[in-house]
């Protein structure tokens, strides 16, 4: 098997093992833009190391992912969170419990996830797999 295939299956496997997410309103403006992509690791199990962190949750109230900054913390009542959009003038009107933080963002591929915006589908990561094929393969054979 050449280089090619094994970088191919990399990206392949790196496509549905590593968590990702795709940025789909402005309310992380300037620090994450619409069609930014994000990787994402497991929240740590303790609780004050996700202040100030831009994280992922759920939101049963709203029945869709949220990507916002943890701004406070309450203990009191367990772990639960406060989070706002670095862009809006006020926090999320629902605390958020620990368990429902899905991911910590680590790392940020700007507009890499504008394609998926528009399918919201399987077909969307297909597009995205090969977007980054024809980019990375080339830039790869150029390089030697």
């Amino acid at each position: 098997m050449g280089m090619g295939h094994v970088l191919i299956m990399l990206i392949t496997a790196s496509l549905f093992v590593i968590p990702w997410a795709v940025v789909s309103s402005y309310s992380m403006e300037p620090t994450l833009e619409v069609g930014d992509l994000v990787i994402m690791m497991p929240p740590s199990q303790n609780c004050g190391s996700l202040l100030n962190h831009v994280a992922i949750y759920y939101s049963p109230q709203f029945g869709d992912y949220i990507v916002h900054r943890v701004i406070a913390i309450n203990n009191a009542q367990g772990c639960t969170y406060i989070f706002k959009g670095d862009a809006n003038p006020v926090p999320d009107p629902y605390p958020v419990p620990h368990g429902n933080v899905v991911g910590v963002v680590t790392f940020v591929i700007p507009q890499l996830g504008l394609l998926s915006l528009s399918y919201r589908t399987f077909t969307a990561a297909l597009y995205m797999l090969g977007l980054i094929i024809l980019v990375i393969i080339p830039a790869y054979i150029l390089d030697k």
